[in-house]
């Protein structure tokens, strides 16, 4: 899609609605998903990159938080980059808001995977993107 409103149009048309589909710090994908008339799904998207200053505002807010839990004797590790629901939140409201968020998309994107849940989900890390590096 060539912008936000011809996907908005787009959804309209077919009787579905925008969603926001992923985002990181520098963008935000929106996608609309219908049936096509075989039945198949039909998804269109568009990747809405942010300006500069926006971005590294972002950035600088963002989290990376590390989950795990058991999968069948096996410790199952899950991290995911999460950009605060408010961006003025104070930091350990923040911290808390990316623990929900980042749980609540590990448990709908590997449920059926290997188990994950927010339930069974145990936080090993939250910490500033800028400051995170790997072991």
């Amino acid at each position: 899609m060539a912008d936000r409103e011809a996907l908005t149009a787009w959804a309209r048309e077919h009787g579905v609605r925008v969603r926001v589909a992923g985002e990181d710090w520098e963008s935000i994908t929106y996608e609309a998903t219908t049936s096509g008339p075989d039945g198949t799904s039909v998804v269109r998207r568009y990747r809405c990159v942010l300006p500069p200053a926006m971005a590294l505002r972002r950035l600088r807010l963002t989290y990376v938080v590390g989950l795990c839990h058991d999968a069948g004797g096996a410790v199952c590790n899950h991290v995911r980059r999460v950009v605060p629901p408010v961006l003025s939140a104070a930091d350990e409201a923040a911290r808390h808001d990316v623990t929900l968020v980042a749980a609540a998309l590990v448990e709908a994107e590997r449920r059926a995977v290997c188990g994950a849940t927010v339930h069974n989900l145990a936080v090993y890390t939250v910490q500033r993107a800028k400051d995170w590096r790997p072991y």
